[in-house]
């Protein structure tokens, strides 16, 4: 057997092609267009396989970006409701909060250096001559 069965309960993504990508949502599959769905040429691979929908729906969680069945079914009727550009910047703000949140051993051992000097280091209050 070729390929994967497909139930009527799965959402999945197939592939990626240089003018859209497929997935596969309750059984039916649908080819999203960049030129109508622009935000996915954006995306790797792993963030467009991590798909999931319901009977309303179809959600990308970790791209923050939720699509209605009909708006796939007639995307002409669904105009975009953000820009790319103002989508990129606020998925730059999400990477940079993430990393952030991120633990290292050169992170932790700073952390500690810091913490038996009473915290970290004070900026110098030496007036700057000019």
């Amino acid at each position: 057997m070729l390929g994967m069965p497909i139930s009527t309960e799965m959402t999945c993504f197939i592939g990626s092609f240089p003018e859209g990508m497929s997935v596969v949502v309750n059984g039916r599959k649908y080819f999203l267009r960049y030129t109508d769905f622009p935000w996915f040429e954006y995306c790797s691979l792993a963030e467009l396989r991590d798909v999931t929908s319901d009977r309303w729906g179809v959600y990308w969680n970790s791209l923050d970006i939720d699509l209605s069945t009909e708006s796939l079914e007639t995307p002409e009727r669904f105009p975009e409701k953000i820009s790319v550009d103002a989508w990129l910047r606020a998925r730059q703000r999400n990477a940079t909060r993430m990393l952030g949140e991120i633990r290292s051993a050169k992170k932790t051992a700073a952390s500690h250096r810091n913490g038996s000097k009473d915290g970290r280091p004070r900026k110098s209050s030496i007036p700057v001559v000019a």
